[in-house]
């Protein structure tokens, strides 16, 4: 569960797996690496509890990142001390089956003193369909500009629905120039990682424009050291109600 994103203490992932294909994805290399040991850590668990019965053939989608519930993950203990906890960093949650999200949901209610923090490509999912409890914050992975797909559309409405929960934007990896013209409770700004050979160096003015926006509105924002070489300002800022 530790991790080295930064903006979190910890990561919570009950699911792994994506159905978007991002050239520049981490979650997809990490689970090409690991999934062997994800898989071996779910026969354990079912082994030793016997809470559950394991599909046949549960395994053969993991190795190509398809979405797949964890139950050895989902039930590993959360610390007692307060932490913000990233809910989904190895899965898109808009892919995830609606009985995996209750799950998750339900858990959470038993541990008020955590942030937990979601993050998601389609803001849509926050529509209504589900009650995320107020220590919940509900973000949106933006990459360009804001009138660029239903992705990016539909945040500020997805954001105007849920007046209870801390709201931010990642922009992760910033690929084009982005025109921030809307309040949201945080943002975090980095670049993309890896060596591909059509990897995006964002200009240093795309960033600036998110920033001066940022301050100009009392946002706090939190640049991932991954800009360093771009903007080497230091600005690792929380929300108020920070852990």
């Amino acid at each position: 569960m530790k991790n080295k994103i930064g903006w979190c203490n910890l990561t919570f992932n009950p699911v792994w797996g994506c159905k978007n294909k991002c050239p520049y994805c981490y979650a997809r290399k990490i689970a090409k690496r690991f999934y062997r040991i994800m898989i071996d850590s779910e026969f354990v668990y079912w082994y030793k509890t016997k809470k559950w019965i394991m599909p046949e053939g549960w395994w053969e989608g993991f190795k190509d990142f398809k979405p797949t519930f964890l139950y050895s993950q989902f039930n590993k203990k959360f610390p007692k001390k307060p932490q913000r906890i990233f809910v989904g960093s190895m899965s898109e949650i808009a892919h995830w089956e609606k009985e995996w999200m209750e799950k998750v949901l339900d858990r959470i209610k038993l541990y008020p003193q955590h942030v937990f923090q979601f993050l998601t490509r389609y803001p849509g999912i926050y529509f209504g369909k589900y009650k995320f409890p107020v220590n919940c914050w509900l973000g949106t992975t933006i990459t360009g500009p804001l009138n660029k797909g239903p992705m990016e559309y539909h945040t500020e409405k997805a954001f105007n629905l849920n007046k209870d929960n801390l709201k931010f934007i990642s922009f992760e990896p910033l690929l084009e120039e982005v025109e921030l013209n809307f309040k949201v409770g945080w943002v975090i700004i980095g670049v993309e990682t890896g060596n591909r050979k059509e990897k995006v160096i964002p200009k240093r003015e795309w960033i600036e424009g998110i920033v001066n926006y940022c301050k100009n509105n009392n946002i706090p924002i939190y640049l991932k050291d991954s800009l360093k070489e771009i903007y080497p300002v230091e600005m690792k800022e929380f929300p108020k109600n920070n852990l």
